[in-house]
């Protein structure tokens, strides 16, 4: 008769007891490394992907040389295309053949006047007195009008001022102040006329016939005198 602990080990195979104590772990383990498998390739294919995505798209680029470029088409089908021109070829000009022609004929001799017969024959500038020669005073028309613009270098400036009297009237009113007075010096350095462009009724008349009396520097312009308008402040004062 067997014994019951023989029989058991019996129909139980070799290394049955050890599979079982480490099939659980193994079980675990392989599932770990699997999925970790898994996941590494996963994030492989996203990188690749993202990698591909962000690279820089070539573009192929077709060069036609501007020789085999045809004429654009017409905006309408019914309109032939336009026709280029072609611009002939020109001659160059032939050389000039010179042709005679007959002298021309000279213009007839000219006299030209001496400095006694233009004399003569303008009395008004000059006239003879004996030796002396009075040359005839140069006329208003060159002097300038009042606003007009003249181009001077150098101002004219005061020698000769001639204080203004105070009119009694104005005096005993109490009246005083400032005429601006706009005269026009010319090219002698005299005054030829005269404006109140600051008027004080009472004292107008006063600074024009002082400011008449005065003499200027004339003013210059290429070195040369020219007659122009300048202010002129005539003051009163009481005190």
């Amino acid at each position: 008769m067997t014994s019951p602990i023989v029989s058991l080990f019996e129909f139980m195979p070799y290394g049955a007891p050890e599979l079982q104590e480490v099939a659980r772990k193994y079980m675990l383990r392989a599932v770990g490394v699997a999925s970790a498998g898994w996941i590494a390739v996963f994030l492989l294919s996203f990188g690749t992907s993202a990698f591909l995505a962000h690279r820089p798209k070539e573009t192929s680029v077709i060069v036609v040389p501007y020789r085999e470029l045809a004429a654009p088409p017409p905006l309408s089908g019914n309109e032939p295309p336009p026709q280029v021109r072609v611009q002939t070829a020109v001659a160059p000009p032939a050389a000039a053949v010179p042709v005679p022609v007959p002298d021309a004929e000279a213009p007839p001799e000219q006299t030209i006047q001496s400095q006694e017969e233009i004399a003569q024959a303008t009395p008004s500038m000059s006239e003879s007195q004996g030796d002396n020669i009075v040359v005839a005073p140069p006329s208003d028309e060159d002097l300038p009008k009042f606003g007009d613009y003249v181009y001077v270098e150098e101002l004219p400036e005061a020698i000769t001022k001639v204080p203004p009297l105070y009119p009694d009237l104005a005096r005993e009113a109490g009246v005083d102040g400032t005429v601006m007075v706009q005269a026009l010096v010319g090219k002698d350095g005299r005054v030829k006329d005269t404006r109140v462009v600051k008027s004080i009724p009472m004292l107008d008349a006063a600074a024009v016939t002082a400011v008449r009396q005065w003499v200027f520097k004339p003013a210059l312009s290429n070195n040369k005198p020219v007659a122009v308008w300048v202010a002129v402040p005539v003051r009163f004062t009481l005190h």
